[in-house]
């Protein structure tokens, strides 16, 4: 195996992704000698380029992109029995991955830090039929970052989605599940919202889950369950301080490795936020694939 195949989509940080191929090309030529580039034109364009790697017998996939983009690259590689090395470039609005990995976050920095890296094991989600790197969220907060707009989030970035986010919050809206952990059902719980991460970082707030490694091999579900709406609101802000918010008093926690969730009877259809995009409806099977990929991470 060698070379790379590069994959920038040219939207992405405002447009300045492919200003950063003269960069990084140089970079990962030294680390895996000829470089191949492909721009992506539309969704799932990083998942299908996957293919072409393989056929090339390439030993790297780089994306350059956000969230999406890199989420479609994972969809791609976890589908193969002997995915290559990974590695990326985050140039999203909230880079959750990134974050957990621990990459600079300035991007000058960050592709400085290439020159050097380090392999890192990277846990792999599977929600139904389809893969996640970092977070699936369930409830009215979810639903409205879905529908959050293309030009809010260019324009004001994560407080696009935290502005969404509290409006819907305010809403109190609240819903039944059945949850199924490892083989234990929990019938009718009631909840504001549920959040399954595979990192401590989630929509930007870096002590969502503080114990959440990348590579623990476990799935993290939270239901936040407050009774009022403002008084949950508090109780998570006083968990950020405290430095984990699955510690929040009306907050319930679990791991596990298998995870399902329903509606309770009687329950209107219920879409999932997947990476930050829209994801399947409810019911959902989740999974955990320990250390599917290996990605390369900046040294310190």
């Amino acid at each position: 195996m060698s070379g790379c195949l590069l994959v920038i989509n040219p939207s992405a940080g405002k447009g300045e992704a492919e200003n950063i191929q003269t960069e990084i090309e140089p970079i990962l030529a030294k680390h895996f000698g000829e470089v191949t580039v492909k721009y992506t034109e539309g969704e799932g364009d990083a998942t299908k380029f996957v293919d072409d790697a393989k056929e090339m017998d390439a030993e790297a996939y780089f994306v350059v992109g956000g969230d999406g983009t890199v989420n479609e690259a994972i969809n791609g590689l976890a589908a193969l029995d002997h995915p290559m090395s990974f590695g990326f470039l985050p140039m999203g609005t909230v880079n959750d991955l990134a974050r957990a990995l621990g990459f600079p976050k300035e991007i000058s920095a960050a592709i400085k830090g290439l020159k050097d890296y380090q392999l890192q094991p990277l846990d792999v989600g599977k929600i139904n039929d389809q893969y996640f790197m970092n977070v699936v969220g369930i409830g009215a907060i979810p639903h409205a970052v879905n529908h959050t707009s293309s030009e809010e989030k260019s324009n004001f970035g994560f407080l696009a989605y935290l502005k969404d986010g509290v409006q819907a919050a305010i809403k109190e809206d609240s819903a039944y599940y059945d949850v199924t952990i490892d083989g234990t059902t929990y019938r009718n719980l009631k909840a504001e919202a549920i959040v399954i991460g595979l990192t401590n970082s989630v929509g930007g707030f870096e002590k969502m889950f503080k114990q959440a490694k990348v590579d623990d091999g476990k799935i993290h579900f939270l239901a936040l369950q407050g009774r009022n709406t403002l008084k949950l609101v508090h109780e998570l802000f006083q968990g950020l301080i405290n430095g984990d918010i699955s510690e929040a008093k009306d907050a319930w926690y679990e791991t596990g490795e298998q995870i399902k969730i329903a509606l309770s009877e009687s329950q209107k259809e219920m879409e999932t936020n997947v990476d930050g995009d829209p994801g399947p409806e409810l019911p959902i099977e989740l999974s955990i694939l320990p250390s599917k990929l290996s990605v390369m991470v900046p040294k310190a």
